[in-house]
């Protein structure tokens, strides 16, 4: 009798820990599952790409210095493509038609898009384009970028750094934020220094938000 108490204890034990054990590797793959593993690029990028201009897009915005106004709306590019080597983006060059602005801050406004378009700010009519070239680049990890260029617009070029670029080779696209000092490029519209009255000063900073999508 103490024999076979013995054995069936024996044998309880047995199938305990090989249960828990088996547990225990479920919910070891079921942890390992669960991590964020991350994506490797499976596209295959090389040469000269012409990006998407039906997909690609300027996003800008322009606000009061001393009030809560501001508009935004869009621009279109006219042309523009990037080099690639090994998948990483080696150069770049953009155009954009900058009589294709819009506000789409609400209703459409014919009065602000056309002021927009006079001689007190981007003067379409003698300054159809803007121009913006990449000029170097840093990696700051597999889906950011540092990238140096030269910005143009009313033919007056000035040097930018866009610093946080999202670069997405499966999703072919390329995305970024940064701001620009208006004055540097000739449109002094009611800037700081010469608005006459304070609350009507618009900022010196337009703030732009480039999405590129490239063909492939």
């Amino acid at each position: 009798m103490k024999r076979t108490i013995i054995l069936l204890i024996f044998m309880a034990v047995c199938i305990f820990t090989g249960c828990k054990k088996e547990a225990n590797t479920n919910s070891e793959n079921l942890l390992v599952s669960k991590e964020e593993i991350p994506e490797k690029s499976t596209a295959n990028l090389e040469g000269k790409i012409a990006i998407n201009l039906e997909k690609s897009v300027v996003k800008w915005k322009g606000s009061m210095l001393f009030s809560f106004g501001n508009h935004f709306g869009t621009v279109d590019f006219k042309a523009g493509s990037l080099e690639f080597e090994n998948n990483e983006i080696k150069d770049g060059s953009f155009v954009v038609d900058m009589t294709t602005i819009v506000n789409t801050d609400g209703d459409y406004s014919e009065d602000l898009v056309n002021h927009l378009k006079n001689d007190d700010f981007f003067d379409v009519e003698k300054f159809p384009e803007s121009k913006l070239e990449f000029t170097s680049f840093e990696k700051v990890n597999d889906n950011r970028l540092k990238i140096d260029a030269n910005l143009t617009i009313k033919n007056v070029t000035k040097p930018v750094t866009l610093f946080n670029v999202e670069y997405y080779p499966n999703e072919q696209k390329l995305s970024t934020k940064f701001k620009i000092d208006r004055t540097e490029f000739g449109i002094t519209y009611s800037s700081k220094g010469v608005a006459k009255v304070k609350d009507y000063a618009i900022s010196d900073a337009v703030e732009l938000e480039v999405e590129v999508h490239f063909n492939h």
